[in-house]
């Protein structure tokens, strides 16, 4: 398992897993124009030589937000997510942040877990956020 940063050779497998992850999914461009972006990280995670996931975060004075977190259906609840997770954590310690937010679909009960697992907590439910369903906005104090 190993994580490296994007390179635009990783796009159309980067894609694949959005579709199949989140029923929004985002563009080619949106994605290209996040790796451009300085104060955004992008990695992509790499077993066997196949991209079995990545993640986007963005760092603003003290606070990282996760932007994109993703695994590719078949490699879920194989600890590649708690993988990813903690790479976020020690991004985030590096750039000096105290706190990391993200959010998730309410349904989400893996994620959840997952998230909780590393100390997040819930501080607030947005409602309809993904139109036919709550997101909850997490914090991890770091």
């Amino acid at each position: 398992m190993d994580l490296i940063k994007f390179e635009e050779q990783f796009l159309d497998d980067i894609l694949e897993i959005e579709k199949e992850s989140f029923p929004h999914s985002w563009t080619s461009e949106m994605f290209l124009s996040s790796a451009k972006n300085n104060a955004v990280t992008f990695k992509v995670l790499i077993e066997n030589k196949s991209v079995v996931g990545y993640y986007i975060i963005s760092t603003a004075s003290d606070e990282t937000e996760v932007i994109e977190i993703a695994v590719r259906t078949q490699f879920r609840r194989k600890n590649f997510g708690k993988f990813m997770l903690a790479d976020i954590l020690k991004e985030a310690i590096a750039k000096k942040s105290k706190f990391i937010f993200l959010e998730t679909r309410k349904s989400n009960i893996p994620a959840l877990n997952l998230y909780k697992s590393f100390g997040f907590k819930e501080i607030v439910i947005r409602k309809n956020y993904y139109k036919i369903e709550d997101a909850i906005l997490l914090k991890l104090v770091v």
